[in-house]
């Protein structure tokens, strides 16, 4: 039990350490030897716990897409209105990425660095498009039933998703507003996008429901190195 607690814990911390050096410095910046100083390892080491260095990369973004696919399910299940599930969708990807900003932007920014035509690059192209087909549906059958009014759908979605994501640039815990009331107010601005009726009242998104990543480095505050190494 011991050993099997010890391989886990190393290869959390690998993933840890991986994550921060890729959403800090970039994926191709960063080196095996990079990852195995971070943990005091050798790079032998590090090869004992991943197979390679994309092959961390694309298992990191795959167990962060799924655990984003699985909550959106989750919490979409019991909605069919179209503003609910919109509603639900803009909160719910807020909070994962002011939660987790450094996985997200791993998880958003590095698919150009997974090999082209490679299993493992198709595979987080087909997961992204799961997730995004909530989107595509919602809006869709907003529109549909009359209670969406917006000129292009693609735009209109682009445009909110990247509202959502932007959370794991600038927020901060310690700052003026609750992640509840930031994630409030996305979902306000997204409705009244896509000019649904003002008095149309929408679920909130449950954090408890979100995915949890223990890789997620507590604080990206702390981050031991000097300022030159960041990016």
């Amino acid at each position: 039990m011991s050993t099997h607690l010890t391989t886990r814990d190393t290869g959390e911390r690998i993933r840890t350490a991986a994550v921060l050096l890729f959403a800090r410095q970039g994926y191709a910046a960063t080196s095996v030897r990079d990852l195995a100083k971070a943990v005091n390892m050798t790079n032998a080491g590090i090869y004992h716990h991943v197979s390679s260095k994309e092959a961390l990369l694309a298992d990191l973004m795959r167990v962060a897409q799924q655990g984003l696919i699985d909550a959106t399910e989750r919490m979409l299940a019991p909605y069919a209105r179209p503003a609910d599930r919109l509603a639900l969708l803009i909160g719910s990807l807020t909070a994962i990425h002011a939660r987790n900003p450094m996985t997200t932007r791993v998880m958003d920014g590095e698919l150009r660095s997974l090999t082209p035509g490679s299993a493992a690059r198709d595979e987080i192209i087909t997961l992204r498009d799961t997730y995004e087909d909530h989107w595509r549906r919602a809006l869709a059958d907003g529109v549909a039933e009359g209670t969406f009014r917006l000129a292009d759908r693609r735009l209109t979605r682009l445009a909110l998703m990247s509202m959502c994501t932007g959370t794991s640039e600038w927020y901060r815990p310690d700052g003026d507003s609750t992640l509840e009331q930031v994630c409030a107010e996305f979902v306000t601005i997204g409705l009244a996008a896509v000019r649904a009726p003002a008095d149309a009242a929408v679920p909130t998104a449950d954090f408890s429901q979100l995915p949890d990543f223990p890789w997620e480095p507590p604080d990206v505050r702390n981050d031991p190195r000097p300022d030159e190494a960041r990016r």
